[in-house]
């Protein structure tokens, strides 16, 4: 079973053991809120707070890039994408899915 987020012991049968999967990174999107206050320097505004199901069947939170608020529908495809953040990490964001018609 896939759970997120991550934690040190499955809730339901308390167990430690644990197997990390890779996913395809498609999904998508069950809901999302257009974020305009209070403003930090570190984000491009308006910022979409987006809601995920990804195809495993988990659903995460993250953000929606590359689409204009308009063009934006519950239910549309979506891949994930990393975006860089400071310390030379990344972060998964998600964009419409490129090969959805």
């Amino acid at each position: 079973m896939l759970r997120h987020p991550p934690r040190p012991m499955c809730p339901h049968c308390q167990s430690l053991d644990y197997e990390a999967v890779q996913l395809s990174g498609r999904g998508t999107l069950y809901s999302y809120a257009l974020l305009h206050h209070p403003r930090h320097p570190a984000f491009d505004y308006p910022v979409v707070a987006a809601l995920v199901d990804l195809d495993e069947g988990v659903r995460v939170v993250s953000n929606l890039v590359d689409v204009e608020p308009g063009e934006i529908r519950i239910g549309m495809p979506l891949e994930v994408t990393f975006e860089p953040t400071a310390g030379d990490g990344s972060v998964p964001v998600f964009r419409p899915a490129r090969d959805a018609a």
